[in-house]
């Protein structure tokens, strides 16, 4: 069964750069399952809809985590990007079925690279528990728009004890959306987005999943700008092989993790069409190691300065 949904505004004061401050609005809504025999899968259903397979996250790892996620034999990080929140009805203690779940408790987090420099405009997190033991929402949104080097908190959430132990003991799952009130975007300029889980029941709480929405600002591999992927965008990472960006996405760092080297090339290599990668064979360019290509850089160069 459904319950009532509850808003709660959350004022979040974001003063890194490439994000404006915004107001984070988080909308709760949860279910309750009626009563089913253990081990039975039970599928929670929400009016403001279920989990994508879509989103940005969809079937990625943490780009790095911290803690365990995987207490009383649960998923862990998988499942928090596998497209699905279906769980199953418990038995009541530690063997009830928690392949649903990721569990989050003090000292954990998850940590994406999001693989590009995106808006993004809605996080949604699903979680909860075979019973009502272990199904509170609560942690820390940080984003990043510099590659990870820093982290500036987006908004934190406590959803408080959730549904009452012993009292509820069939599957209850909670989902929370965070979007922003006033702005076009909950964040700008995002490269890399982290969880820090926090302990509000019973030590640890599970989660079914965390979608991502946004809008990818650059193409991937167009190092210059112009919006395609050509042997131009070839040169800018080859030109500033081995070296810093001015900025974080600049000056071919494409893969916008503040640095230009073989990750870029192979990312720039991986979506050019082949009629691009005909003209790269043409240069005679061997596969991409770092001494390989700080080989090419120096010889592209050379040519260049010659036509």
């Amino acid at each position: 069964m459904c319950r009532s949904i509850a808003l709660l505004t959350l004022a979040a004061a974001l003063a890194f750069h490439g994000v404006c401050r915004a107001v984070v609005v988080a909308t709760l809504e949860t279910d309750v399952a009626p009563v089913g025999t253990a081990g039975d899968p039970y599928t929670p259903t929400f009016t403001a809809g279920g989990p994508s397979s879509t989103d940005l996250l969809e079937g990625l790892l943490p780009s790095s985590s911290t803690g365990t996620l995987t207490h009383e034999n649960s998923l862990g990080a998988p499942a928090l990007t596998n497209g699905t929140v279906e769980t199953a009805y418990g038995s009541g203690n530690a063997s009830s079925a928690h392949a649903a779940y990721a569990t989050g408790g003090p000292a954990e987090s998850v940590t994406y690279a999001l693989g590009g420099i995106y808006d993004i405009d809605s996080i949604v997190v699903y979680g909860g528990w075979n019973d009502g033991g272990r199904d509170a929402q609560g942690y820390d949104l940080y984003v990043s728009t510099d590659g990870a080097q820093n982290f500036s908190l987006l908004t934190s959430y406590d959803n408080g004890l959730g549904e009452e132990q012993g009292v509820v003991a069939t599957p209850v799952s909670h989902r929370v959306e965070f979007i922003e009130d006033t702005l076009p975007s909950l964040a700008s300029g995002v490269t890399h987005l982290r969880l820090d889980f926090a302990d509000v029941e019973n030590g640890y709480t599970g989660y079914t999943e965390l979608d991502v929405f946004g809008s990818l600002l650059f193409v991937p591999g167009d190092a210059d700008g112009d919006a395609d992927v050509d042997l131009d965008d070839f040169f800018v990472i080859s030109d500033n092989f081995f070296t810093t960006p001015s900025a974080i996405g600049a000056d071919g760092d494409v893969v916008a993790d503040n640095f230009v080297d073989e990750k870029d090339f192979r990312l720039w290599k991986s979506v050019a069409s082949p009629a691009v990668l005909a003209e790269f064979a043409a240069l005679s360019a061997p596969e991409p190691t770092a001494l390989a290509l700080a080989c090419i850089s120096i010889a592209v160069l050379g040519r260049r300065r010659c036509r």
